[in-house]
């Protein structure tokens, strides 16, 4: 029987490239998204390209409906492999931000992962197999202003998944975190970062298909935190070794540089 693998966020960026490899390795799919007509399309060129059977769900995850719906399609069927990477960004800082905007962010990647995961580990559990990929981010490293809600909610990710693996630690159930840095999608724009994406060095942006299979090798040798990108290393190794006043002016620095000001 032909295993499932469920990709939620799967439009675009990294969700699309999590498509694309389980697709390869003749996965059937269920993937999620907001953007009908553009996930439609994804779905049908991917069928066509590998003859697997793909369901399409037309989801808002950010609230207790759109979960609810996606879990009564899900609750009896054999999931192999849960990819929770449903995510978005806010522009403005935290203190302008609207409360429905809070309230989503926090249902998002909070309810929705652990939600999600409760639902497909009880049966990877009894199967003694399965695959559970949270996305994080390197903010799980590193908090900075305009970014709080959303580094805060992925530490959160980063903690709770680390959590699980150990619980499963006794099982052939593999548990991971991808914690990437920069990477080339629509996601940076979003959040009114000035983007480069032809920029070098640390600050390189990386392809989403690059990601997944360097995570899918870290999968591969058993490496729970998956971080990946320069700049994400260099992120994690500055917050652990910078004292914390040194981090909070290198963090507002970077803010100023890298991102439109507050008003525009």
């Amino acid at each position: 029987m032909k295993k499932t693998a469920l990709i939620t966020g799967a439009t675009s960026g990294l969700g699309l490239a999590y498509v694309n490899e389980y697709a390869k390795r003749g996965y059937d799919l269920i993937i999620t998204g907001r953007r009908k007509e553009k996930i439609e399309a994804n779905a049908k060129d991917i069928i066509e390209r590998y003859g697997i059977s793909v369901m399409v769900v037309i989801v808002d995850l950010s609230n207790e409906n759109g979960l609810n719906k996606l879990l009564e399609i899900i609750k009896d069927k054999e999931i192999d492999v849960l990819v929770n990477n449903a995510g978005f960004g806010l522009k403005p800082y935290f203190a302008d931000l609207l409360v429905e905007n809070i309230e989503e962010m926090i249902y998002l990647q909070t309810n929705t992962v652990v939600l999600l995961v409760h639902t497909v580990i009880q049966g990877m559990i009894k199967r003694n197999h399965g695959t559970i990929i949270n996305i994080s981010s390197d903010g799980a490293f590193a908090v900075i202003p305009k970014n709080v809600l959303y580094s805060s909610t992925k530490i959160f990710i980063k903690n709770f998944t680390e959590g699980i693996y150990m619980e499963l630690m006794e099982t052939e159930v593999k548990v991971q975190v991808v914690c990437p840095g920069f990477m080339d999608s629509d996601f940076h724009e979003s959040t009114g970062m000035k983007v480069n994406k032809s920029q070098k060095g640390f600050m390189k942006f990386s392809q989403p298909e690059d990601i997944v299979k360097k995570a899918m090798k870290d999968l591969k040798k058993g490496k729970v935190v998956s971080v990946l990108g320069t700049d994400a290393k260099l992120i994690r190794f500055l917050s652990n070794i910078l004292p914390r006043k040194v981090y909070y002016f290198f963090a507002v620095g970077f803010v100023k540089k890298k991102f439109v000001p507050k008003n525009v």
